[in-house]
């Protein structure tokens, strides 16, 4: 072999990467100069396309993402280095994007969230606001109409028309109760209590609460419980009155003159520590076409408008007690025929209950509304701006023989707590010049320990979920809403002075 041709057998070992095709067949010096050329020429396009590259890469790490690096007709390893950079700059867009769009949305969801809590606080200072404009009133008409029908001196006639009045304002105060359930179902602030509670007892109050419309509609109504129902069940008793009362309502709601209405409870099986109980509620009266079955459970639903108009409702119930048996992992079913009836029935686990069996009993007798057997009475300070609520305050006090002082917001509560030993307080919680929340706030922070401490009953026409929150964080006791039951309210104070003295 010749010294040329081992020259270029050399250049090309040395640079076979770049010799694809061999470029010349002989060993001339001419050939020697062409093979050294090309491969200066590849060198040099190399370079400057090195050169390129690492400039568009600072100007990447400049910020300048997406621009591409040019792909040559070469097809060399540089050509794949500038394919798989290309790809990457593609991904990055896709992700720069993506991320742009994220932000956009996050900060969208951000808006939207505090859109919704702005509307859940504006939804909730109206309910709060609508239940105390409309209960503080209603608190007065029921109170009142309870104190006069408990007169003895009534001649019938009045007696019928004081009754007419009540059952005006409890058929009110329901359908009250239902929208404000239903706005705190549906914003999940309501809570299931577990308690006993006699289930025989509150088929009796159901009874006793439907006595005169039995009367006026001439409707045969039948109670009957079977005899392997427990006296005791652990539950939340006001949730299950609630869905009595509804059934029952609706069964005379829609009840012809002369009719029947039948309410069945027993025991349906018993399984892990729980007792079902079947709740059944059959009527004689208009039906529901079989069209209209499905929606009835539905808010503000009635099979017609001439249904609404003739018999009257909300179309509330029926939504709200479906909804509290879905909360108690319950069922409820209904069959009807138009014309014939209807019968709901519903099937509610309750928890079974380890006390012994107790007779239901009201909480006081009227004997026991008048008279309290203790020479030391006890003395009651409220805080109530609304005047007629004063007037009825005092009066259902006196007649549970009670000491009453009445002051028309927190701030004179807390003067007179100050200035005069009192045994609990009665604290409406929305007044001027200082409300319940402030005023309780206070007295919480009392330095005398036995002032501070006193038992407090927030009495309200608020019946939120976040006020009832707030009385608990404040340490107020109890908690009894407007409009209330006299019994109730006397049970209440009983049990916590003697509870506080003890």
């Amino acid at each position: 072999m010749t010294k040329l041709k081992e020259i270029l057998a050399l250049v090309r070992s040395i640079n076979a990467d770049e010799f694809h095709v061999q470029i010349t067949n002989g060993g001339r010096l001419d050939d020697v100069y062409k093979e050294l050329l090309f491969l200066s020429e590849k060198m040099e396009s190399k370079k400057n396309r090195t050169d390129l590259i690492i400039d568009h890469i600072s100007n990447c790490y400049a910020g300048d993402f997406f621009h591409k690096l040019p792909i040559s007709d070469a097809q060399d390893e540089l050509d794949v280095f500038c394919m798989g950079f290309n790809t990457y700059i593609e991904e990055l867009k896709a992700v720069m994007v993506s991320k742009n769009l994220l932000e956009v949305i996050n900060k969208k969801l951000v808006e939207e969230k505090e859109r919704s809590n702005q509307l859940v606080r504006v939804k909730d200072e109206f309910m709060s606001n609508m239940s105390h404009e409309i209960r503080t009133p209603l608190n007065g008409i029921l109170g009142f109409t309870d104190l006069l029908l408990k007169n003895t001196s009534l001649d019938s006639e009045a007696k019928k028309q004081l009754d007419s009045i009540k059952i005006s304002g409890d058929i009110l105060l329901v359908i009250i109760n239902d929208i404000l359930d239903l706005l705190k179902i549906e914003s999940g602030q309501i809570t299931l209590r577990q308690e006993p509670f006699n289930l025989r007892g509150l088929a009796q109050f159901i009874y006793d609460t439907f006595s005169i419309q039995m009367r006026e509609k001439e409707i045969d109504f039948n109670v009957s419980i079977d005899k392997n129902v427990p006296a005791v069940f652990i539950g939340d008793s006001i949730r299950i009155s609630q869905i009595l009362f509804n059934l029952v309502s609706n069964a005379f709601k829609f009840n012809h003159l002369k009719g029947k209405v039948e309410l069945k409870i027993r025991l349906d099986r018993e399984e892990n520590g729980y007792h079902f109980v079947e709740i059944s509620v059959k009527d004689t009266g208009i039906g529901i076409p079989s069209d209209k079955i499905n929606s009835i459970f539905n808010p503000f639903i009635q099979v017609s408008n001439d249904t609404s108009r003739k018999y009257g409702g909300t179309g509330l119930g029926l939504a709200v007690i479906k909804k509290i048996i879905t909360i108690m992992n319950g069922e409820i079913h209904v069959k009807s025929k138009l014309g014939t009836g209807s019968k709901f029935t519903t099937i509610i686990p309750l928890l079974k209950s380890t006390s012994d069996p107790f007779v239901f009993q009201p909480v006081i007798s009227n004997n026991q509304e008048t008279i309290l057997a203790n020479d030391d009475k006890v003395k009651v300070l409220v805080a109530e701006d609304n005047h007629i609520n004063q007037l009825l305050m005092r009066t259902v006090l006196k007649k549970f023989n009670f000491d009453c002082t009445i002051v028309a917001n927190g701030k004179l509560a807390i003067e007179a707590l100050k200035n005069e030993r009192f045994d609990i307080i009665l604290m409406d919680l929305m007044m001027p010049e200082m409300n319940g929340f402030e005023a309780t706030s206070v007295i919480r922070n009392l330095e005398d320990v036995e002032k501070k401490n006193i038992p407090i009953i927030a009495l309200t026409a608020v019946v939120t979920g976040s006020d009832i929150d707030a009385c608990i964080s404040l340490g107020i006791d109890k908690y009894l809403s407007k409009p209330f039951e006299s019994s109730e309210l006397y049970k209440m104070i009983i049990e916590l002075v003697q509870s506080n003295k003890t």
